[in-house]
């Protein structure tokens, strides 16, 4: 080792927690690591510091300072390292190994303001480090358990368990001026407003495509970024919109001081549609601009019609809607088609209006909302079991996936009755036809689909050439309805 006049020391700073960016803690190790430098006679010649990066076995940011640091030392460029604890430097038994390895190759040394000093070049000095890694290593670990369990109580138990301000809500701090402590959450009422119309808009059809557009074009994000089909979803799909806890993707009780957006139902009903493995996939729902396409059906086999298009010889280009089976038993003109479902369907709302919902057992409903809420009662109950301690962590997974479980299969139910929402805004309009032709592809195509079934026939005698559409090969049929 050189003499202390030429020793080239550096400094490594770092601080696993800076949540208000202010880089105090990682200040104040450099002002003691350079007194300490001072006392030793080193002059300290550059500064490594990763600020809010965990050291530990379970931290998964990368540390780009310290890494740095440690190629620098083995590039021969460092003869010592100064730190204001063996921990700030790793706390990781295996990179502990690394360090032993400069000391041993590369006569590298380090020294500690507040750690016991060792000599990593002597076998005692080893030992005293691998303690210190080891105890290192179990302390963040204890630490990690003891954090993770905090916040499952906290979720139990309906308390915020930190994260950035969700769409829809503010987060009320303990100092305003100097955020440090979130002591309460309120509704944003421009937000949770959006929020309550994608919903309806999901419910009766929409495409989260069409909602992301217009989110797009009255909103911004909570970061002032740009809405995707993505995180469309995730808004919508978020427990906390119906005051429930969610943990690690698991709802785990009730926000008792977190005011719910919409209720525990549209929550379960929104996320049986969004959550569908079978929905169309985000390239079919931009492509989505046919009524008809997957809802008309064959006459001959029962598939659906899917939407084509078909060069004449003149190069003009024809919509068409054709069987999807192999052998393609019907195809029909696409525009003449959707132009007289659309005439039918216009009809039928000028008339009728909101007597076109179907039928419901409004017993059932009922029903099946008095399960829906014992059932998330029963959730609180549970969560204030497990955060009082009267019931352990695995019995209370287990009974709460079972009480989820039954809970799905009551949204499920209730989905499949709540049809009044794909009409609203349409049926009582004043002029229900306009509001019909003005809706999305995705709506007309619910409300169509939710009122009438539309079969194709084959023509009943072949003709060669431009011919008029035949009108008689279209069966359209009318699902039970209320009376108007």
């Amino acid at each position: 080792m050189t003499t202390n006049s030429t020793t080239r020391t550096v400094v490594y700073t770092r601080i696993s927690d800076d949540r208000e960016g202010r880089e105090l803690g990682v200040a104040r190790q450099l002002e003691d690591c350079r007194q300490l430098a001072a006392r030793n006679g080193d002059t300290v010649t550059r500064i490594y510091s990763d600020n809010d990066i965990g050291a530990s076995t379970r931290s998964r940011k990368p540390r780009p300072e310290y890494q740095k640091m440690i190629k620098d030392a083995r590039d021969g460029l460092i003869d010592k390292i100064i730190a204001y604890t063996s921990g700030r430097l790793t706390r990781r038994p295996r990179e502990h190994e690394d360090l032993i390895d400069l000391a041993e190759q590369l006569g590298v040394a380090f020294g500690y303001v507040a750690s016991p000093g060792f000599d990593l070049n002597t076998a005692a000095g080893r030992r005293v480090a691998r303690i210190l890694a080891a105890t290192d290593a179990g302390e963040a670990e204890d630490i990690s358990e003891r954090a993770r369990r905090e916040k499952e109580q906290s979720a139990a138990a309906g308390k915020w368990i930190g994260g950035r301000q969700p769409f829809g809500y503010r987060l009320l701090f303990d100092r305003p001026e100097q955020p440090h402590k979130v002591v309460g959450i309120e509704l944003n009422e421009k937000e949770a407003a959006a929020i309550r119309d994608g919903v309806t808009r999901t419910l009766a059809g929409e495409s989260t495509y069409s909602i992301a557009r217009r989110w797009q074009a009255t909103i911004p994000t909570s970061r002032g970024g740009k809405w995707s089909i993505g995180n469309v979803t995730r808004t919508l799909c978020r427990a906390a919109n119906a005051g429930l806890s969610e943990h690690r993707g698991e709802i785990v009780g009730t926000l008792a001081n977190w005011p719910p957006i919409i209720t525990p139902e549209e929550l379960a009903a929104v996320r049986v549609i969004l959550k569908n493995p079978k929905r169309t996939s985000y390239s079919g729902v931009r492509s989505l601009k046919w009524v008809g396409s997957g809802l008309y059906r064959c006459g001959d086999c029962g598939a659906d019609l899917r939407s084509a298009t078909t060069s004449a010889s003149s190069g003009s280009v024809r919509r068409i809607y054709r069987c999807r089976a192999s052998n393609g038993h019907v195809n029909i003109n696409g525009e003449a088609l959707d132009a007289y479902v659309m005439s039918v369907m216009c009809g039928l709302l000028d008339r009728h209006g909101r007597g076109l919902i179907p039928v419901r057992d409004v017993q059932a409903t009922n029903t099946l909302n008095e399960r829906s809420n014992a059932l998330n009662a029963k959730l609180d109950e549970l969560a204030d079991m497990v955060a009082s301690d009267e019931m352990d962590r695995p019995r209370y997974n287990v009974r709460r996936n079972k009480v989820l479980a039954d809970l799905d299969a009551v949204a499920r139910q209730l989905d499949g009755m709540r049809t009044g929402s794909t009409f609203d805004g349409v049926a009582d309009a004043k002029s229900p036809s306009a509001a019909f032709l003005a809706a999305p592809v995705a709506r007309q195509r619910a409300i169509t689909d939710t009122v009438l079934t539309i079969t194709v026939n084959r023509p009943t005698k072949k003709q060669f050439g431009p011919r008029p559409f035949d009108h008689g090969r279209v069966v359209i049929t009318e699902r039970a309805r209320q009376a108007a």
